[in-house]
């Protein structure tokens, strides 16, 4: 139908826009859920620093960001309980680079 040949059409336009900018700019960030979960983890750290109710706000915006690697898995087919658990787990480590790998199925830094 009409409408399938414009998504599809879209769908070419974005992926292409996506591989211009990406030989105009070659720098890139870890994916797979890594930099919500980085973001996460510091939100939460202060929701345990700030007293009062402002806690429980900042707390559900720490979870707001990790449904992000919760839905990447999700789309992906993926089991989100076990890879956010895996995840999670890793990002409690120092410098942790590790995201979501819908290639393998697990979590990787690569």
């Amino acid at each position: 139908s009409e409408h399938v040949l414009d998504e599809a059409e879209r769908s070419l336009h974005d992926a292409l826009c996506v591989l211009s900018q990406t030989v105009n700019d070659t720098r890139v960030i870890f994916g797979g859920g890594w930099p919500e979960m980085v973001m996460s983890k510091e939100v939460d750290e202060l929701a345990r620093r700030t007293p009062g109710k402002k806690s429980h706000a900042i707390d559900a915006f720490s979870r707001a960001l990790q449904a992000i690697p919760t839905i990447i898995a999700d789309n992906a087919g993926l089991d989100s309980a076990e890879l956010i658990s895996q995840l999670r787990a890793e990002h409690h480590k120092e410098n942790s680079t590790v995201g979501i790998d819908v290639i393998s199925g697990g979590v990787s830094s690569s």
